[in-house]
C-alpha cells in the first residue's frame, strides 16, 4: 500500500453552481480584486485541490438540466454523509452516484489492496451542477469515434488467456508509479496542484506521483512531432486574465481514457475568487471521440504546503502482485 502524504484534510465549503464566464472582468461582487504578479497578470500561485463531487457526466435523470434545485442537492448531501459515516473509499464519481441512487451500503471499487478507507480520501465539495461537462450542452462523452470501439475489442481478445500481472509491464502506468495520467481529473484523492509563476514560464506540479509540467509562456513552438512525452508538450500564452495552454505531443502509452498520440488539450485557468480557480480542459482525439469535449472543474485553494507523494519508492503492492499472480498460477497446477 502507498502511504499518503498530504498532511491535511481539506475542509468541504458550499460553492456556487452558476459558472463565472470566461471573459468576466478582474473586479467580482463583494469587491474581491484579482491579485497581479509583477509582471501585472493574474496570481495563481499556490496550492490548489480538485475535491468536488459533482459527477463528470450528466447522470440521465438529469437530462436537459444543467442543476440541481436546492432541494435535491440537499438530498445528495444528506445521502453522502450517510455513506461517509459508513468509512468505506469511494473514487471518481462513485459517491455522487451512490448518493444520488439513495443507497444505504457501498463496497469499494478498489479491489487491488482492500484496505483504502474514507480516511485516505478529502472531504468532498458539493455545488449544484450535474456535471464537471460544460460541452457537449447535454453534459455526456460524445459519442466513440469511428473505429474505436473495435479497437478496444481487438486489445481485450489479444490479451485473453494472460494474467493480467505475468510480468511488470502489463499493469498499468498508475500501479506502476510511473504516470497517472495527463489530465488528472480525479477528485479527492492526492488532487492537489501546486502553481509556480514567473515572466516566462509556469510550472503546475501535481500531488499523484509529484508529475510537473514546466509551460512556456515565451511564444516558442511545440517541439517536433517525433517527441512524444506521457504528459506531452505544453505551451502557454495569457487572453487577458486567463492563461491557455496548448498540449500536444502525448505518448502513445499515455492512455487518457483511452486516448491515443493524437491527443490534444486545450486548457484554460481563471481565477475568479480568493479561494477559487476554475479550470477548464477541451479534450480532442478524433480516434477516440466523434467531438472535442469540455469540463470545468473548480480548484479550491487549500492554504496548505503540497508534500512529495512518494508512490514508487514506497510501491510495496508492485512485488506483492506479481508474487501473487505466481502463488496463484502455481495453486492452478
Amino acid at each position: 500500500m502507498r502511504i499518503m502524504s498530504r498532511t491535511g484534510i481539506v475542509a468541504g465549503v458550499a460553492v456556487v453552481g452558476i459558472v463565472v464566464q470566461l471573459g468576466a472582468q478582474s473586479s467580482a461582487p463583494g469587491g474581491w480584486t484579482v491579485p497581479r504578479t509583477p509582471e501585472g497578470r493574474p496570481d495563481i500561485q499556490g496550492v490548489w485541490a480538485n475535491n468536488t463531487i459533482t459527477p463528470l457526466e450528466r447522470p440521465k435523470q438529469f437530462a436537459g438540466r444543467a442543476t440541481m434545485t436546492d432541494a435535491e442537492l440537499a438530498v445528495v448531501k444528506a445521502n453522502a454523509q450517510k455513506l461517509l459515516d459508513g468509512g468505506d473509499a469511494f473514487f471518481f464519481d462513485e459517491l455522487f452516484t451512490a448518493a444520488l441512487e439513495g443507497k444505504g451500503k457501498f463496497t469499494s471499487s478498489d479491489t487491488q489492496t482492500g484496505n483504502y478507507d474514507q480516511t485516505w480520501l478529502s472531504e468532498r465539495v458539493f455545488d449544484n451542477r450535474t456535471s464537471l461537462i460544460t460541452d457537449p450542452p447535454d453534459g455526456r462523452l460524445p459519442a466513440p469515434a469511428p473505429g474505436f470501439t473495435e479497437r478496444a475489442q481487438a486489445r481485450v481478445a489479444a490479451a485473453r488467456g494472460r494474467g493480467p500481472a505475468d510480468r511488470a509491464q502489463d499493469l498499468n502506468l498508475s500501479t506502476r508509479c510511473v504516470h497517472f495520467g495527463t489530465p488528472n481529473l480525479t477528485p479527492g484523492y492526492q488532487s492537489y496542484f501546486s502553481f509556480s509563476q514567473g515572466p516566462d514560464a509556469v510550472v503546475m506540479r501535481m500531488e499523484m506521483i509529484h508529475d510537473a509540467r514546466v509551460i512556456p509562456l515565451d511564444g516558442r513552438p511545440h517541439v517536433s512531432a517525433a517527441i512524444r512525452q506521457y504528459q506531452g508538450d505544453s505551451r502557454g500564452r495569457w487572453e487577458g486574465d486567463t492563461l491557455v495552454v496548448d498540449t500536444t505531443n502525448f505518448s502513445s502509452q499515455a492512455n487518457f481514457r483511452g486516448s491515443t498520440a493524437g491527443l490534444h488539450l486545450v486548457e484554460k485557468f481563471r481565477r475568479v475568487a480568493e479561494d477559487t480557480l476554475e479550470y477548464y480542459v477541451t479534450v480532442d482525439d478524433p480516434t477516440v471521440w466523434s467531438r472535442p469535449w469540455t469540463a470545468m472543474i473548480p480548484l479550491k485553494r487549500t492554504g496548505e504546503e503540497m508534500f512529495e507523494y512518494a508512490c514508487h519508492e514506497g510501491n510495496y503492492g508492485l512485488p506483492a502482485i506479481l508474487r501473487g499472480a505466481r502463488a496463484q498460477e502455481a495453486a492452478r497446477r
